[in-house]
This record gives structure tokens, sequence and C-alpha cells, in this order.
């Protein structure tokens, strides 16, 4: 079977980006930093693990 090795990234230039994090916080209900934002997942086969991107 295939497995997935990495992730691409999506990236928008804007003129304010702590106004793009606040749309995201307050719309998405994502926390960010300078660096963006990290989303936690499992191994659908070894769900006590997790991960990161």
């Amino acid at each position: 079977m295939k497995k997935v090795t990495g992730i691409g990234g999506i990236f928008f230039k804007c003129q304010n980006p702590d106004k793009m994090k606040d749309w995201y916080a307050k719309n998405l209900g994502l926390n960010t930093d300078q660096y963006g934002t990290t989303f936690e997942w499992r191994q659908a086969d070894q769900a006590e693990k997790k991960g990161f991107t």
C-alpha cells in the first residue's frame, strides 16, 4: 500500500498578516503563531500515536 510521506502548503500574501490571523481565529477557530497553525492527527491503525502537520 502506498503512503503519504509529506504534505504541501498553501501560502497567501496579504497586506495585514495580523488581521488575517484574527480572521482565521474568529471564523475557523485556528490558533496561529508567526509560522501559521498546526493540525493534530492520528494514524488509523495506531490511534494512540499523535502526529502534527
